[in-house]
């Protein structure tokens, strides 16, 4: 397994997964782990699910950012988008619309979370290369 993965120094004590040096027995640092590790974290051990996860997001954001630029005026606006989101995803289980329709659902919160985090509500927005 080490040989697919050159620029790895054996498996992670912790998670057995390739490791690139830097894992200090309390977890691999984000900002080390090969993609395999983060996708397998993502689909929770199946990296196959984290890849599909990580494509389905961004797709999302790519929908998202199309049809709404501008995310929300404020973090307030921001809170109800989220909220919004949240709420038809309830509503689709509490109707039983189905798994599809609940993972949909499950990516637009995901996709509004991910845009708070990233504080888009915040204005202008800018983007990257830009000066702000």
């Amino acid at each position: 397994m080490i040989e697919e993965f050159p620029d790895v120094f054996g498996l992670c004590d912790e998670c057995k997964l390739p490791c690139t040096g830097s894992c200090d027995g309390g977890g691999c640092p984000v900002g080390t782990m090969s993609e395999l590790h983060l996708m397998r974290i993502l689909g929770n051990g199946r990296s196959g699910a984290g890849y599909a996860l990580f494509h389905e997001i961004v797709k999302g954001l790519d929908r998202a950012r199309r049809l709404h630029p501008v995310f929300a005026e404020g973090k307030w606006q921001g809170l109800g988008r989220i909220s919004a989101e949240v709420g038809e995803l309830v509503r689709a289980v509490e109707k039983g619309e189905g798994r599809d329709r609940e993972k949909a659902e499950v990516i637009d919160s995901i996709v509004v979370l991910i845009r708070f985090w990233l504080e888009e509500h915040e204005l202008p927005f800018p983007l990257e290369g830009e000066k702000q």
